[in-house]
């Protein structure tokens, strides 16, 4: 809206309807603010019609002051144009937001001509803000009081379920108190009877492996003698058919006792023409078990060229459960220089199946001295793999200290990586009770180096509940000296005392790039307490190269040092959080000591923060010092400031609490400091002590700092705020120090709103109240 102008969409009242007003002219000499002011409103004010005398009639103004408002003569108070707008707006022609917003910039400008009045509409204009604050926090704690007391009555209500489930709890626990001793008993007679069959099973185990092997034999001397029958039988029906007397069994005999290799070979060849497979691989089989270990490996050879590879394997399992130790190892040394390997492992796949544990021993020393000690190995770890635990033990006894004493652990080695934890626990036991020492080791070793965490942690309980414990200490230490990928999993499947230790052992051994992924993956799965602590032990114990790598390394990973930081100063006491920001301090990592700082100094429980103050103080930090709590209290608002101010004087810190407040309340306005009482005043709902003590101290630096007029309007401030008991104190003690000067003041700032008795505009509003009396 121009000078002088009204906008366009206002509607101006023509003649026709409205009959027209005239207004004083305005006052020569005006200054060029008043001027346009007077002329704008003037301009509103004719849209409505009426004259000044009936407009001051309807609102219940004095006809002069309207007129000389209009004039220019004076500038109105703002709630005199407030008015005049929504008259307009009554009227239903309004102005539009842009115009009222430029008609109140107008009035802004027009009241600095007369500094006073500029002054009062400012302080009334805070004092509607700080009404409408008051409000907004009203409303708000009647929320809060209603949700208070609505989880209030949900928290009785509950600990009254829990009271009930806690006595029927107790009814049922007296109730089966003597059922459960019974099955005490019966678990324990259980118990004793699940040993006995367990020593049965053993003993069953094996009886049951010397029988299959038993049943194999027969098995064989079945078949041999069922292909036997088979070739008389054809023998029979090709003589009476073709009128020839040739004999298959007497040439297989023949063959079998006097053949050479050659011949051999051709008769296999002859009889699969024959389609007698059968039969040649008897033939094969009878031959391996008669010949000599030389001819057995060149038949088995010249076999595979002529490629009757399936007879020959035919016969090895055979010649393992028949022939000597020393000959089916010669024969794995002659079929090795031969090429032929698979058929060696064959012989180790069937000595693992069939031979006893002194015989798989025996085996396995024999293919050692034959020149073949990876055989040896391979047997012995299919063994650790496959055969039962007391089988292991009995060909580790057999072996122990000897020449296979290395292939021994690695087989134990082998055990530990692929069977069961429950086997691997019975293994150790065994060996312990068999005083294989070593091999127990290898077992440890390798369950700390290979298997899961989980399983690691399953492994050490089960090894601590039956006694032990030495081996159990031993498998926690080695499983400690891998990957941070390993121990995170370690640490959620251990119990704390453990995950304590583990964290302990990484902050003292582990590089800082190591503590630094620990201590994130940590902080992620919600570990915070863990985090805390681990980057706290590292900072105590490590030189100051490792910490600012550690640091660095977490502000390049996704959760950052800033979280980690402000989580190490929620979980921490505030002793130790003081001495982590003392460390990094210490080291040249302010931004991050800056973080701890600022996390526990905006705490809303003052103890925790003031003995963490405190504690900063006596190490003599910078953070302690009165110039760096000075600067952090300029960079708070003052509404905020009670908990800082409560966690010194919580803390003792006289001295800091002063400069505090002598450095954010001495130059702030009035309303602020109005606004930081009434915040102590609502944490003071235990009548505290300290928050007494706060107040005061405030109120001593607000007389001793602020001028007699400017504690007056903080005297109403607070009245108006309901802190009437903090009012009378601050009228105490600046009528004390300051004297009449303060109680004229205090008057002036109390009556400012009334109207004189003997003003004009007084008397002239009681007449026109007569006046309409009468009327």
């Amino acid at each position: 809206m121009r000078n002088g102008q009204v906008p366009a969409h206002v509607e101006v009242p023509t003649v026709s309807r409205v009959r027209s007003v005239s207004l004083a002219p305005l006052k020569v000499g005006l200054p060029p603010e008043r001027r346009a002011l007077a002329e704008d409103l003037r301009r509103v004010f004719l849209t409505l019609g009426v004259s000044v005398r009936r407009y001051a009639a309807r609102r219940h103004h004095d006809a002069s002051s309207v007129t000389r408002y209009l004039s220019g003569d004076r500038v109105p108070p703002w709630h005199f144009v407030a008015g005049v707008i929504a008259d307009v707006q009554e009227a239903r022609i309004p102005l539009t937001p842009e115009a009222e917003t430029a008609l109140r910039d107008l009035h802004r400008a027009a009241l600095k001509t007369n500094r006073r009045s500029s002054e009062v509409q400012v302080l009334q204009d805070r004092l509607a803000e700080a009404d409408e604050e008051t409000r907004r926090i009203t409303t708000r704690q009647r929320a809060l009081e209603e949700a208070l007391q609505d989880r209030e009555v949900r928290l009785a209500e509950v600990r009254s379920r829990c009271r009930h489930l806690e006595t029927r709890i107790e009814e049922q626990r007296l109730d089966h108190r003597a059922e459960l001793a019974v099955w005490h008993g019966e678990y324990a007679r259980l118990e004793e009877e699940c040993g006995d069959l367990q020593e049965q099973v053993i003993y069953l185990q094996e009886a049951l492996t010397v029988t299959r092997a038993e049943l194999i034999a027969a098995e064989d001397r079945c078949h041999r003698l069922e292909t036997q029958l088979e070739i008389t039988q054809e023998a029979d029906r090709d003589q009476s058919a073709d009128g020839v007397p040739p004999s298959l069994m007497l040439i297989l005999e023949e063959a079998d006792r006097t053949s050479s290799v050659p011949d051999l070979v051709r008769t296999v060849g002859d009889l699969e023409l024959r389609t007698r497979q059968a039969t040649a691989s008897e033939l094969v089989r009878s031959a391996s078990q008669s010949r000599t270990v030389e001819e057995v490996a060149g038949l088995l050879a010249a076999l595979r060229q002529a490629g009757f590879d399936a007879h020959a394997q035919t016969a090895l399992p055979a010649m393992v459960m028949v022939r000597s130790i020393d000959d089916t190892s010669a024969l794995a040394r002659e079929l090795f220089r031969a090429g032929l390997e698979e058929y060696v492992l064959t012989l180790v796949q069937a000595s693992v199946k069939f031979h006893q544990p002194e015989d798989v021993a025996a085996f396995a020393l024999a293919l050692d001295r034959a020149g073949l000690p990876r055989f040896a190995e391979s047997l012995l770890g299919a063994v650790a793999v496959v055969r039962p635990v007391a089988d292991m033990v009995s060909v580790a006894a057999s072996l122990v200290d000897g020449e296979l004493d290395s292939a021994v652990g690695a087989a134990m080695a082998t055990a530990a990586v692929q069977r069961s934890v429950t086997d691997l626990v019975a293994l150790s036991i065994a060996l312990r009770e068999a005083c294989l020492i070593r091999c127990a080791e290898a077992v440890r070793l390798a369950v700390a180096a290979e298997r899961s965490a989980s399983d690691v942690a399953e492994f050490i309980r089960s090894l601590s509940r039956h006694g032990l414990t030495e081996d159990a200490e031993a498998v926690f230490d080695r499983t400690q000296d891998r990957t941070v990928s390993h121990l995170m999993p370690l640490i959620h499947a251990l119990w704390d005392d453990r995950a304590w230790t583990v964290l302990h052992r990484a902050a003292e051994s582990r590089s800082g790039h190591d503590i630094a992924l620990l201590i994130s993956d940590l902080y992620m799965v919600g570990r915070h307490q863990h985090a805390a602590e681990l980057l706290v032990m590292t900072l105590r114990r490590r030189p100051a190269e490792l910490v600012q790598e550690l640091v660095g390394v977490l502000v390049g990973l996704t959760v950052g040092s800033e979280a980690v930081l402000r989580a190490a100063a929620r979980t921490l006491p505030p002793a130790t959080a003081a001495a982590l920001l003392v460390c990094l301090e210490r080291i040249g990592l302010l931004e991050q000591a800056a973080t701890i700082f600022q996390s526990m100094v905006h705490n809303e429980l003052a103890g925790h923060a003031g003995l963490f103050l405190s504690t900063l103080a006596q190490a003599g930090s910078h953070y302690g010092s009165h110039e760096a709590l000075e600067q952090h209290a300029r960079t708070m608002s003052v509404p905020t400031l009670a908990p800082l101010l409560l966690a010194l004087e919580s803390a003792s810190l006289t001295e800091h609490l002063d400069a505090v407040i002598l450095a954010s309340c001495s130059d702030c306005p009035f309303l602020d400091v109005a606004m930081l009482l009434k915040r102590l005043d609502f944490l003071d709902s235990a009548h505290d002590q300290r928050i007494r003590s706060v107040v005061q101290r405030i109120l001593e630096h607000t007389v001793h700092t602020r001028s007699p007029g400017n504690q007056a309007a903080l005297v109403g401030a607070l009245e108006g705020l309901g802190l009437h008991t903090c009012a009378a104190d601050l009228t105490a003690k600046a009528t004390r120090a300051h004297g009449r000067r303060f109680t004229e003041e205090l008057k002036q700032d109390q009556n400012k709103h009334e109207q004189r008795f003997l003003s004009r505009a007084f008397w002239t509003s009681e007449r026109s109240h007569g006046h309409g009396e009468h009327a």
